[in-house]
């Protein structure tokens, strides 16, 4: 008798024990797929960098170097040879998130005789208000100013931020060569192409 009770509480604990690993087992594996699957939405889900027409290239040549405040105040002409201008939106499509982390950046293109970036000046404004973003309000930076890309280090960090459902973030972006270059005879350009990623 007694031999069956130890044999019956030794099954009991056995079981207990069981059903304890299956359910610290089971909570694991919920937060394995809970996080797996955020992640696949995040890799999954798509940015979209719109430009408005005819400003897609960004390019500055040594022809008209301008002041800051000339430069601030740049629009769109389909002369971007002289300083470039572009307006752009950034929207999203995802599906099971609220909101995702992004950067804009830009990558230099080759030409044959380049500008030296640091006298390219890069100016980033809201484009509803025109207000610039935290980074440009006290000082305008120079394109070799620019931080690394953190979600590609070919390019240079424009701008990072965070795009909510449903939301569309317009922007104007100004480039010009600043006052302070030395002018020579011999034409020289500086361009750039824009991209946005998601930051992990």
């Amino acid at each position: 008798m007694k031999h069956l009770k130890k044999l019956t509480h030794n099954n009991t604990l056995f079981i207990s024990v069981v059903l304890v690993l299956i359910a610290i087992f089971s909570l694991i594996f919920c937060l394995f797929l809970y996080f797996y699957n955020n992640k696949q939405d995040i890799k999954n889900a798509t940015l979209i960098l719109s430009y408005s027409d005819n400003s897609s290239d960004l390019v500055v040549d040594n022809s008209m170097p301008i002041t800051d405040v000339v430069g601030k105040q740049l629009t769109f002409t389909p002369n971007q040879t002289k300083y470039g201008y572009s307006e752009f939106t950034v929207s999203a499509n995802f599906d099971g998130m609220k909101s995702i982390d992004y950067e804009i950046y830009a990558i230099q293109t080759g030409v044959s005789l380049e500008l030296p970036s640091d006298y390219v000046k890069v100016y980033l404004t809201d484009g509803h208000n025109d207000l610039p973003f935290d980074d440009y309000r006290d000082k305008i930076p120079t394109y070799h100013d620019l931080k690394v890309a953190r979600t590609n280090p070919a390019g240079k960090k424009i701008y990072s931020g965070t795009l909510k459902e449903n939301e569309v973030k317009t922007f104007r972006l100004r480039m010009w060569l600043a006052d302070t270059y030395p002018i020579t005879t011999e034409i020289r350009n500086f361009k750039v192409n824009l991209y946005v990623r998601i930051m992990d």
